[in-house]
């Protein structure tokens, strides 16, 4: 590993290591266990989001990577689906206490970049909110394809619609410029929006050291046909944070649970989602399968066949 990919992982390591032995921490990771919780409530939503390829594949064996966090992914699965997924991580640290309070029953040390198993060694690989932590996010999805036998699930930030935005008074004015030009005979340069848009990014990057790779739809669709795999699903979703979630209470009469509720309602209703659930499969899909998924919200693109292979 080089120097300059050894100094992400290393900030991811330490990240881990140094939460774990947080005494400031201490009441955050014990939330995570709360069912009562909004944070819980929000984060439950990922989860249901996959209901069909969950209860399709649950007697199937699993993998959950980046599940740093105690194993929670393997453990919200298996409570939620009756899925055993085997947890891995890059950091042992969390992994090991869990396994110490008989959360998991084992656990697996893991560079989604580089991971040790197998091809086709396990029949789904789950990765919740930690494909975008990889400094090499395109190799580390390869290396789930490599391992995944029946399909990779991922759960992400989805990447922002990119669209340049519009100067109204400046358009307006073009408009009028152009009406008059075509009376008087004279060109005009027409309004163009600025395509920076297109090419600058967020400033986005999270404690851990990270920059926050939010998924493209387009780009995963095109590894989809890239390698030849049998396609690609998702469904789209919406969340919102807001401080001090991790300790409400999801109640009805409760402030902030309503004041996420409604956040989340009004950017459905604005159908511009920052969250998706993406399902790759490696396989010709069961048409069964892609009845329940369409009919539970999954989109499924069109697949295009290679007709030189």
């Amino acid at each position: 590993m080089n120097n300059s990919i050894k100094k992400f992982t290393d900030l991811q390591f330490d990240h881990m290591y140094n939460d774990i032995y947080n005494v400031n921490r201490k009441h955050i990771h014990e939330s995570w266990f709360d069912e009562t919780t909004v944070d819980f409530w929000r984060h439950d939503r990922f989860y249901t989001s996959i209901t069909p390829i969950a209860e399709f594949f649950k007697d199937k064996k699993w993998l959950t990577v980046g599940d740093g966090r105690y194993g929670l992914d393997s453990i919200k699965l298996k409570n939620k689906f009756n899925i055993n997924a085997l947890p891995s991580d890059l950091s042992s640290s969390m992994l090991e206490k869990s396994k110490e309070d008989g959360r998991i029953l084992d656990y697996s040390i893991q560079n989604i970049e580089d991971l040790s198993f197998n091809d086709e060694s396990f029949d789904v690989v789950f990765c919740n909110e930690s494909f975008h932590h990889l400094p090499r996010p395109i190799i580390g999805l390869y290396e789930m394809l490599r391992v995944a036998k029946e399909a990779v699930v991922l759960i992400e930030p989805l990447e922002e619609p990119r669209k340049p935005p519009l100067n109204k008074k400046k358009y307006i004015l073009c408009a009028l410029k152009l009406i008059v030009s075509k009376l008087i005979n004279k060109k005009i340069s027409p309004y163009i929006p600025k395509d920076e848009y297109y090419y600058n990014i967020h400033d986005y990057f999270e404690e851990s050291g990270n920059y926050v790779y939010s998924i493209s739809l387009i780009e995963l669709n095109k590894i989809v046909h890239a390698l030849d795999l049998g396609g690609i699903a998702f469904f789209r979703l919406n969340d919102y944070y807001k401080s001090g979630i991790e300790f409400e209470k999801a109640h009805p009469e409760s402030d902030l649970f309503q004041q996420i509720k409604n956040q989340i309602k009004s950017m459905d209703q604005e159908g511009i989602f920052n969250t998706c659930s993406v399902v790759i499969f490696k396989n010709k899909l069961d048409q069964d399968l892609k009845t329940k998924m369409k009919k539970f919200g999954f989109i499924f693109p069109e697949r295009h066949i290679n007709p030189y292979i």
